[in-house]
């Protein structure tokens, strides 16, 4: 593979900020070295050579935001060590021009122009621009899978589910207990046993984290509002095990809240699913938000109602706020997605209450008098309200039509109870989805 521009670019300001001089402001940098590949007692060539830290900033800060999106989700620090190990690594080519001689000024000064060729087509190949993807695989107690659903970019699957197809190893597959977790055949420590499986293919466990809050954020769209946040005293557990060149495990927190009633993932649902499998790895700007604001979303899950309006705001805000009108897009954005029939002022009432508590003068919502105010207006929770906002229009924007609310799990129930008198028949009043009257005094 050749380079190209970005290479090319990122090997200038890269050496740029390489010298055989010791300045002011980095680090000296000691190794051995040999042909590309060799091993570590195949290198016989010892070396010092220093790293300026503002201009490999410069070259950290251009690979990060030039290179696989992997990279934006680790820390500069580790870009910057990826790329002094480039260097390193690569020595070999650059050992004519600047083992032997000694000379003042940066490698970008005296290094010739075939050889930095060579080393941005060394970076083409090398593993910051061509990562290898590894299986984080997630326990997940309450959720059901009554149809197993693949992607290239994650998996949602029963508890029996982590086949040889799916782990893309026959050896591993061997190794395999899919009932449990850890799910490792030879593990002699506590196990616990999953519902179901979601499996993350992603480069590093930061950036397969983040994608596990967005496939679950998304999933949390799923149950009806009222029972989104029902939880049970269910126990739960957590944690992920890493395959990769060998295995790795550890327990953790659980990855969903406790709910009430399983989440159950059917044929139904993998309309949206396979919208998510599509647009998770892209990089468009806009696309981004929409993953954010699913992580954003995610966060609430967990949440008493007073923790969780925050996370809802800042969810809206991530799919259509804009800098320096962030109230006035949203209540746009929010108009065209849900209708005109959405009262303006009971919006502008809703933003209100949100820049109170984002800007400082609420630390718990139930503080702040625009609180107050708008329950008296509407007679209603105002964080509900923004709720039941900021699901439809998550659902809508990045969905389309594809992602459906589950049934009620206790539909027939609650009808036979309806039908016996012993519950009205409307359950739930209307909401801002439907429209309001206006405001009522009280």
């Amino acid at each position: 593979m050749s380079h190209t521009a970005i290479h090319r670019h990122a090997i200038d300001l890269l050496f740029a900020a390489i010298t055989l001089e010791i300045g002011d402001r980095g680090r000296l940098c000691s190794f051995l070295f040999g042909p590309p590949g060799s091993n570590e007692h195949q290198r016989r060539m010892g070396i010092e050579i220093y790293f300026n830290d503002p201009e490999m900033t410069k070259a950290v800060l251009y690979v990060r935001k030039q290179g696989p999106l992997y990279l934006r989700t680790v820390a500069i620090e580790s870009v910057r060590n990826a790329l002094i190990e480039f260097v390193t690594g690569n020595f070999w080519y650059l050992a004519d021009e600047c083992y032997g001689p000694r000379f003042s000024g940066t490698f970008a000064e005296n290094v010739t122009q075939p050889v930095k060729d060579q080393m941005a087509d060394a970076l083409a190949l090398d593993s910051i621009f061509q990562p290898t993807t590894q299986l984080h695989l997630y326990p997940l107690v309450p959720v059901t899978v009554d149809k197993d659903f693949d992607s290239d970019a994650f998996f949602l699957v029963g508890h029996n589910g982590l086949n040889e197809e799916r782990l893309r190893s026959h050896v591993l597959a061997r190794e395999i207990a899919s009932s449990q977790f850890p799910p490792l055949r030879s593990w002699q420590g506590r196990k616990k046993h999953p519902q179901s499986w979601l499996g993350i293919r992603a480069v590093t466990a930061d950036g397969a984290d983040a994608d596990r809050t967005i496939v679950l954020g998304a999933l949390a769209l799923t149950p009806l509002p009222h029972y989104r946040h029902m939880f049970s005293g269910r126990p739960l557990f957590g944690g992920r095990c890493i395959f990769g060149g060998s295995a790795s495990t550890k327990f953790g927190d659980a990855h969903t809240p406790p709910l009430m009633h399983d989440l159950v993932i059917t044929q139904a649902d993998f309309g949206w699913l396979s919208v998510l499998a599509e647009k998770i790895s892209r990089n468009e700007k806009a696309v981004r938000r929409e993953m954010r604001a699913l992580r954003y979303f995610y966060r609430a899950w967990f949440l008493e109602p007073s923790e969780r309006f925050p996370w809802l705001c800042m969810s809206l805000d991530a799919i259509f706020g804009e800098a320096g009108s962030a109230a006035k897009a949203v209540i746009d954005s929010v108009r065209d997605t849900v209708g005109d029939h959405v009262e303006d002022a009971r919006l502008r009432r809703l933003m209100d209450l949100r820049a109170a508590v984002l800007h400082g003068g609420a630390p718990n919502v139930y503080e702040s008098s625009k609180y107050d105010d708008y329950y008296g207006a509407y007679l209603v929770d105002p964080v509900r309200d923004l709720e039941l906002i900021v699901g439809y229009c998550l659902r809508t924007r990045i969905f389309g039509t594809a992602l459906q609310e589950h049934a009620d799990p206790n539909r027939r129930i609650i009808e036979e109870a309806q039908a016996a008198g012993r519950l009205p028949a409307n359950l739930h009043p209307p909401t801002i989805l439907d429209g309001s009257s206006g405001e009522t005094s009280v």
